[in-house]
Order: structure tokens, then C-alpha cells, then sequence
């Protein structure tokens, strides 16, 4: 029993030795992406012992004097890109003190925007109104993507996400999860809400968006998701860099802001008037005339009965009188014919 046991902790032992640290994203290579806002990023690959680092237009020669040079005096272990140093000055930066002058990192401008987007139509809806109906999912535009790649962080680990989405329903509550169909029913799933996405691409699309039934039932036949606005927020940290943004420098940099779209009731069906014909008449004079009748209430008309008249029936004559009938109207004929 205790030799097992020992096993077991030194397995754990290794396996934490062997996977990577979390929140690995601070160490970068030479020549990696980093973000204006980004705090405590390791850049000593990049400087190689350098201290002195200059920043030229794109395009500029790097024989002529810097546009803009800093001097690194602090832990090159935990480099601060500070928005009041770098801002307005993207792009690659070099080393400066000693030649050859080579790239430390490349600076940018963070971006992250989201918005709501229609799946049936490929198109953006977001702030606006759509029927409840409407396949749906969260879109996410940004260009710190790079910042989770093996090959600019080589200690990037799979659970460095720093994005953070968020989804509230009119009432303004959270809403952790989506149900694909009435609750209660065989077939329906409980799909977590993707809350944090990690996105390595961009765009990213929320997969199970246009699984989301907001038609769904409670088991009592209430509405689970009742038609309103909801809302959508993402937030993007990457190494405590909303600490760096303050009031409106924070949109667009590291959050969203709320973006809405309002899902509008299946409305009820109802069945459509009948319209009568139109009558077209000719008067004497040619002109061609056309009226619709317009139904009006009327009392309802009980069916009279038809009276058919009585089928009139006749007696055949006895065959002797008939014979004796004709002979008398055959002489009365003749006898007209000789006067």
C-alpha cells in the first residue's frame, strides 16, 4: 500500500515537472509579437544583454538616427510595454547600443472587436432586431491571436487563454449554458456557453452559437429564453494588460463594451381574410365597370322546402273503345272532305 502510494506522488511529481507553468505567455523570442499594454514580459531573448533599444519608420534606413530610442534600466525578466512609451510607435524594435542593430520585438496596437453574427444570412447583426428564430453566434476580430503560438511563446500552454466572453439575458443575468431544444426532452443537450474562447485565429466564431434554441420550453411551457435584447461582452487580458487601459482608451484596445441583439417573438398565426371576386359589368354605353362585393352580416337564412309539382298520370281506354273512337273520328274526317 505505502509503495503504491509513493507511486502515485511521484507521478504526480513528474507530471507537474513536465507540463508547463500556467500563465506562460510572459516569455517571448526574439523578434515576437508583443502588445502595447502588456506587463512583466520576459524580452531577455531579445536583447541578448542589450540594454538600448530604437525604433525607426518602416521603410527608414537603420544607418540614420532612430526616430525613438529607450534605455532598458529594469528587469529585462518583467518588461512593462507601457501605452506612454510605445504608443504611436509600432513596429519592429532594435537593439542599439552595440551593432548589428536586431530586432527585440515587433509592437502593436491591441484590437479586439465582437459582434453578433447572423449564421442563416453570413452577416453582422449586431444593435440590431432579428426573429427569435434567427441562427446566431459570437464573432471576435483581433489581432492578439499571435500571442498564442509556440513559435513567437515557447512556453505558451493550452490553458493560457485570456479572452473572456460573457452573456446576459434581458432580465440581465448570466447565462452559463444553452439548451438545443425543451427542457426535459431525450434529445436535448446542455451546452456550456464558450466563456473562454481561445482563440488562435481570427476570426473566431462561437461554435455551438446556432445550436442555441431560444424557442426552447420549460417543462411548465414557459419560455427559457424570452424575447428581448441580450447581451454580449469580451474582455482580453494578456498579462494584466487591461490594467494598462483606463475609460474609453479600453475599447477597442482590450474590451468590447456590450453589443446587443434584440430577438423578436414568432408571431402568432392567424388565418388570412378572404377577399371576393371582383364583378366586371358592361353597361349600354361600352363602359366597362367593376365592383366588389363587400360581405356584410346577415341573419342566418333557414332553407325552405322545394315543392315539386305532381307528376300528371293517364288511364289507358279499354282496347275495344279505342278501336270504335277512332273508326267515328276517321268518318267525321271523310265527310269534311266531301263538303
Amino acid at each position: 500500500m505505502l509503495r503504491s502510494r509513493i507511486s502515485l506522488v511521484l507521478l504526480v511529481l513528474a507530471i507537474l515537472v513536465i507540463m508547463p507553468a500556467h500563465a506562460s505567455l510572459t516569455k517571448v523570442i526574439a523578434g515576437a509579437p508583443v502588445f502595447i499594454g502588456e506587463q512583466n514580459v520576459d524580452v531577455t531573448s531579445g536583447l541578448n544583454g542589450h540594454s538600448v533599444i530604437a525604433w525607426w519608420p518602416q521603410g527608414a534606413n537603420l544607418s540614420s538616427n532612430p526616430t525613438k530610442n529607450i534605455t532598458i534600466s529594469g528587469d529585462q525578466h518583467s518588461f512593462f510595454i507601457d501605452p506612454a512609451l510605445f504608443t504611436g510607435y509600432t513596429g519592429t524594435w532594435y537593439t542599439h547600443d552595440v551593432k548589428p542593430d536586431v530586432p527585440v520585438f515587433v509592437v502593436y496596437q491591441p484590437q479586439v472587436k465582437l459582434s453578433v453574427w447572423d449564421t442563416d444570412t453570413n452577416t453582422d447583426v449586431t444593435g440590431q432586431s432579428v426573429p427569435i428564430s434567427t441562427n446566431i453566434t459570437y464573432r471576435i476580430d483581433t489581432n492578439m491571436y499571435m500571442a498564442l503560438n509556440y513559435t513567437y511563446r515557447p512556453n505558451y500552454n493550452p490553458s493560457d487563454g485570456f479572452f473572456t466572453v460573457t452573456l446576459t439575458s434581458p432580465s440581465g443575468k448570466n447565462i452559463p449554458s444553452i439548451f438545443t431544444g425543451n427542457v426535459g426532452s431525450p434529445t436535448t443537450q446542455i451546452i456550456a456557453f464558450d466563456s473562454t474562447p481561445m482563440v488562435t485565429s481570427s476570426p473566431y466564431f462561437w461554435q455551438n452559437g446556432p445550436a442555441w434554441d431560444r424557442e426552447a420550453k420549460s417543462t411548465d411551457g414557459s419560455a427559457v429564453y424570452p424575447p428581448g435584447t441580450y447581451t454580449f461582452t469580451v474582455t482580453a487580458d494578456l498579462n494584466g494588460m487591461t490594467g494598462s487601459y483606463t475609460g474609453a482608451a479600453a475599447m477597442g484596445n482590450v474590451t468590447s463594451g456590450n453589443v446587443t441583439v434584440t430577438f423578436l417573438p414568432t408571431a402568432p398565426f392567424t388565418t388570412p381574410a378572404t377577399v371576393p371576386p371582383t364583378q366586371i359589368t358592361t353597361n349600354q354605353s361600352g363602359t366597362v365597370t367593376a365592383a366588389v362585393t363587400i360581405p356584410t352580416a346577415q341573419a342566418t337564412v333557414q332553407p325552405t322546402a322545394t315543392v315539386l309539382p305532381k307528376r300528371t298520370t293517364f288511364t289507358p281506354l279499354p282496347d275495344g273503345l279505342a278501336i270504335a273512337a277512332f273508326g267515328i273520328a276517321a268518318c267525321a274526317i271523310a265527310a269534311g272532305r266531301k263538303y
